[in-house]
């Protein structure tokens, strides 16, 4: 299984993420051209389940949301679920300050991944949007 971001509060980029953006703090990161692979927490419970239930499945699979979406286009979800705005931008040399390694990599190189197997293989995504899989991150708070 090829990974996505995980977006879950209980944990990774997004719990380091969300109170940035809960204080209005939240904008583009580097150029905001880079491509977020994402995957909500649930979908990606349900995808490994599927993974290991379909015997069919062989080789590397990606577990990302089929919409694929911009570092621009999370920047504008987040902003849109949380009702803050989403005005400062995060120049690349802050996500190597704050977020090291992991963040340069997931938040500055990004990644244009599709999960075609996962989809011909008869998976549905519940959170297939970005604002979809932000929306169930932040319904996790409540769990």
């Amino acid at each position: 299984m090829r990974n996505g971001v995980v977006l879950s509060t209980k944990g990774g980029i997004l719990a380091k993420l969300y109170p940035v953006f809960f204080l209005g703090g939240g904008g583009i990161v580097g150029s905001g051209e880079q491509y977020f692979p994402y995957i909500s927490g649930r979908d990606m419970a349900k995808a490994m389940v599927h993974v290991v239930k379909t015997p069919k499945l062989k080789g590397p699979v990606n577990m990302c949301a089929p919409d694929g979406c911009t570092n621009a286009e999370f920047t504008a979800a987040m902003g849109s679920v949380l009702n803050r705005p989403t005005i400062l931008p995060l120049p690349g040399f802050a996500v190597s300050l704050l977020f090291g390694e992991m963040g340069e990599e997931l938040l500055l190189g990004g990644v244009r991944a599709n999960p075609k197997k996962l989809l011909d293989s008869g998976f549905s995504f519940s959170h297939p949007t970005i604002e979809a899989a932000v929306q169930s991150a932040m319904d996790e708070k409540d769990i």
